[in-house]
């Protein structure tokens, strides 16, 4: 089967986070024998292993701090956006009739071009792409051109808020799967890992005033991003820094760790997490998480950790504490949750789609 894959993000070269999960997905199809084809923002890589990736000129839009906040912070991006989905409609037009099915990511721009352009089309929202579309002129027209492909959510709130915008409830709620193999239980004294970019919606700051309050315990945040100087500044004596890991580095991060932290936070334009892919990577692993019930995040984690409110130092304190002090227990329920959001129980969810 030939697949087309559409999105603003996937790796620019193996050490690159950005759009992991993406690529994760299309190596997987790649894998089970699907010839792939991935048109996506560039720069980067032209190949991924058996992946042709075509790379489309984006200027100031993705990668680093990530799309919503370059929309919301630049006039440039604003200003580049239209440009860019009009050379991505052209990408996907001379490409398509060579495709049996696309794959997008993110309702817009991706999954619009795909409605409009290609008949076999599965489209997948993530968060920002719905958050953008309820604030966009003309979104229930917009909503009702999206209902033309199977649509998949990465969890119910999301298509929740695309119900109350096409005035239906349609799709399935499909989280995006995770590497990962069960790790033994780490040794050494309670550590926690934060994983991401840094920017406010991922709540790293709440983390650190948890970190004083837990003097006794290792917290390691991995990511960079425009917040890190600020970050840094905050941070007390407990917490360590170690920039973007990938690979065995990631690895290493998860076998170290006692639990991965997600303190996800509301933004105050509404934006919120979708299903945020570090916390299937954690589960995978066999590692518990505490995290903020924000979006998708509660239905994610499950029994296999602690959510607390997000914004709440103390409550979080309290949730990691209490991971730490019933640990086992956790770290069980957390592996036998993390056996179904590897990539080989999610990817044969979306094979079907792509076939049906």
């Amino acid at each position: 089967m030939r697949i087309g894959v559409v999105t603003t993000s996937y790796p620019r070269d193996s050490t690159d986070p950005s759009g992991i999960f993406v690529a994760g997905l299309a190596r997987w199809l790649s894998g089970e024998g699907a010839r792939v084809e991935v048109v996506a923002a560039g720069p980067g890589a032209s190949r991924d292993g058996d992946i042709v990736v075509h790379r489309i000129a984006a200027p100031h839009l993705f990668y680093g701090a990530g799309a919503p906040e370059a929309l919301a912070a630049s006039w440039r991006a604003r200003a580049a956006a239209p440009a860019f989905v009009a050379r991505l409609a052209a990408a996907v037009a001379r490409r398509a009739r060579r495709w049996d099915a696309m794959l997008s990511h993110w309702l817009v721009p991706c999954g619009l071009v795909g409605a409009l352009l290609v008949r076999r089309h599965v489209a997948i929202a993530h968060s920002g792409d719905i958050h953008l579309l309820e604030r966009l002129p003309g979104a229930p027209l917009i909503a009702r051109l999206l209902a033309r492909p199977r649509l998949v959510f990465v969890s119910n709130d999301l298509r929740d808020r695309f119900a109350r915008l096409c005035g239906q409830t349609l799709g399935e709620v499909i989280p995006m799967g995770a590497e990962g193999v069960a790790l033994a239980p780490p040794d050494g004294p309670p550590h926690v890992l934060f994983m991401g970019r840094l920017v406010p919606i991922k709540g790293a700051d709440v983390l650190l005033a948890s970190a004083r309050r837990l003097p006794g315990v290792q917290f390691t945040i991995a990511g960079g991003g425009p917040e890190e100087n600020r970050l840094r500044a905050l941070a007390p004596a407990n917490v360590r820094f170690v920039g973007v890991l990938s690979g065995q580095a990631k690895r290493d991060a998860l076998r170290d760790a006692h639990l991965v932290c997600v303190p996800s936070t509301p933004l105050a334009d509404g934006r919120t997490e979708g299903s945020p892919v570090v916390v299937a990577e954690a589960l995978a692993c066999g590692r518990p998480v505490v995290a903020s019930a924000t979006g998708g995040i509660p239905q994610l984690v499950g029994d296999a950790g602690v959510v607390v409110p997000p914004r709440d130092p103390a409550a979080l304190a309290i949730g990691i504490h209490s991971v730490l002090t019933d640990y086992e227990n956790y770290a069980a329920k957390a592996g036998a949750r993390g056996s179904a959001l590897t990539w080989h129980s999610v990817g044969p969810l979306f094979a079907n789609l792509l076939h049906s």
